[in-house]
């Protein structure tokens, strides 16, 4: 009888487990389903780039999990009080699915020279970068990690000339200091100054056109 019972419990978790393994590759598209398109924005730095915004990151981890069922613990790795860089390690589990990740992530909130640097922000931009880069080991947001929503760069580089792109810090200086008109000559993405070709997104372009 011990025997029979043994076997029984055991197919009993083979059935559990295949079930679970069963449900899982049903959910992958939960996981997977393209976000928002407000929650794709522009690299603030590689202009030809996208990036995700952490909180439709967040948003989707509760719509998947619930409430309350993932969490997170961070740990500081290092903080430079020169350069204002700070990077944290986080951890993130989801218990109830065995899920556990760790993931580092740095951010330095334009850096410690910069006349908005903000400690606390540096950290909260450090936890939200480990939590997108998580969130791509999921899936979640895995197209803006593919590239699919990235400006054609090569449509810039295809005469293998290098190219620099106008930065959103840039073209916000150039608006606090009154000089669109000469960041929009000077990034016109045709001239060719010391071998380089200077561009900018449309994006920044479109920004930048308003204020003239």
């Amino acid at each position: 009888m011990a025997y029979i019972v043994c076997y029984l419990e055991s197919f009993h978790y083979h059935i559990t487990t295949i079930f679970e393994l069963e449900m899982n590759e049903l959910k992958i598209k939960d996981f997977t389903n393209p976000l928002p398109k407000e929650a794709v924005k522009q690299h603030p730095t590689k202009t030809y780039l996208s990036s995700i915004k952490a909180v439709y990151v967040t948003e989707r981890f509760t719509e998947l999990f619930g409430v309350g069922g993932w969490t997170t613990k961070v740990q500081e790795v290092s903080h430079n009080s020169s350069s204002g860089m700070v990077v944290v390690k986080v951890t993130f589990e989801v218990p109830k699915h065995s899920i556990y990740y760790e993931c580092y992530g740095g951010n330095d909130n334009g850096g410690a020279n910069s006349k908005n640097f903000d400690l606390g922000d540096a950290y909260k931009g450090a936890t939200t970068d480990a939590l997108t880069k998580i969130g791509s080991y999921l899936g979640v947001g895995i197209d803006v990690f593919k590239g699919l929503n990235d400006s054609p760069k090569k449509e810039y580089e295809k005469d293998n000339i290098p190219v620099v792109w106008l930065t959103e810090t840039q073209a916000e200086k150039a608006i606090q200091d009154g000089k669109v008109k000469q960041a929009l000559d000077y990034y016109d993405s045709k001239t060719v100054r010391d071998g380089k070709k200077y561009c900018m997104s449309k994006v920044l372009k479109t920004k930048l056109q308003a204020e003239v």
